[in-house]
């Protein structure tokens, strides 16, 4: 580590904290600045077209009408932003490796921005994320004259603390435009109009959504029991629920379940319950609950579809046999291949041909990528 651990330490508070609140990113800025034993310029960049709060720019050490300078005539024309692109996502790059500082030297940007700042055109930085819907970059300026002494240093510092800024620019971007209903089912695939609750190894309910209230209020799916702790209508699903809320109470494992049954009006549902990882859950509205010490289960509920229906879909879709699709749509709603098997009276080694076969004409490289495309065809009609 290049700095104390004392001070590593208080800039990833400072990080942190920027992720419950943005304007602290100023107070990280102004700490990482000197934090080296000299000056140097910082800067956290970025656009995110999601959550229409970009662009996102904060800097400190820079004179006051240098930025404006930059807002004003060189925000487009920057040499180096052409070159963030040989930066993959968590690593450093220096200053010199985007552009060759010759070429940096006959360009307007550095005589009217750089030179007179001490001739600050050393440093670099680190790519914190880089899609098709934004991009966010942590960076400094050094004066040439201390680029052998600050500049590798400098960078090690940017690489150890990217996942630490990356982690609160995840938060900042929650907060600012996702609802944890849409998180959660983008991250499980779970369906937007999935109900969705948290609950506690004690299976205590912290949050239900909209979708979970009116479940529970109506009473013949899920239900709220003494102490607010959620049940099943199912007594077979209440009690592999209530062993799995044990397991993770225990720290034992980290389970995942999913299970389908029928209300007493004979709909079908299907049920998918997985442990949840605490740091993830900072950014949402849960507060005091959420601590290391709380192990918790994300509970998704949603009304199954006409399950031949879906098959000749995905049948259609991807080109697949009947057995094929079969086996891919039973994937897809959380049995494992061995269950599959088990249950169609056929080996695994044929569900194993199936699968394999469906992901080659699906073009997909994973089951979990067949697991997506089968999601959005069943909630949206098309992949």
């Amino acid at each position: 580590m290049v700095i104390s651990a004392e001070k590593f330490l208080h800039l990833s508070n400072l990080a942190v904290a920027a992720a419950m609140d943005p304007l602290c990113w100023q107070s990280f800025l102004d700490e990482l600045g000197t934090v080296q034993g000299t000056r140097i310029c910082t800067q956290l960049i970025g656009f995110d077209q999601l959550t229409k709060v970009a662009p996102l720019a904060f800097a400190s050490g820079y004179d006051p009408g240098i930025l404006e300078l930059y807002e004003a005539h060189y925000s487009d024309k920057n040499p180096y932003a052409a070159h963030f692109t040989k930066c993959a996502v968590g690593d450093t790059i220096s200053s010199d490796e985007m552009i060759v500082p010759c070429e940096l030297k006959r360009t307007s940007f550095y005589a009217d921005l750089l030179q007179p700042m001490e001739d600050i055109w050393g440093g670099g930085g680190a790519m914190l994320a880089n899609d098709a819907d934004r991009m966010f970059l942590i960076g400094g300026n050094i004066r040439e004259k201390d680029r052998a002494k600050y500049e590798s240093d400098w960078l090690e510092l940017c690489r150890d603390l990217a996942p630490i800024i990356r982690q609160s620019l995840e938060i900042n971007r929650t907060i600012a435009g996702l609802s944890f209903e849409k998180w959660a089912a983008e991250q499980h695939r779970l369906g937007s109009r999935t109900a969705i609750l948290l609950v506690d190894a004690g299976r205590r309910i912290h949050y239900a959504s909209s979708e979970a209230q009116e479940l529970l209020s109506e009473g013949s799916v899920i239900e709220a029991a003494f102490g607010e702790r959620v049940r099943f209508c199912s007594d077979a699903i209440q009690f592999e629920f209530s062993h799995m809320a044990q397991l993770q109470g225990n720290g034992r494992q980290a389970p995942f379940g999913s299970w389908n049954f029928k209300d007493p009006k004979g709909q079908g549902w299907t049920c998918r319950a997985m442990s949840v990882r605490l740091d993830e859950l900072d950014r949402t509205p849960f507060r005091a609950f959420v601590s290391k010490n709380n192990p918790a289960l994300l509970v998704a509920i949603k009304p199954e579809t006409d399950m031949e229906t879906l098959q000749r879909q995905v049948q259609d879709c991807f080109d697949l046999s009947k057995t094929e699709a079969t086996a891919a749509v039973m994937l897809a709603n959380g049995q494992s291949i061995k269950q599959i098997a088990t249950n169609r009276s056929v080996s695994v080694h044929t569900v194993r041909n199936q699968i394999k076969a469906a992901l080659s004409k699906s073009g997909c490289h994973r089951q979990s990528e067949l697991v997506c495309k089968i999601e959005h065809l069943r909630l949206s009609g098309s992949v």
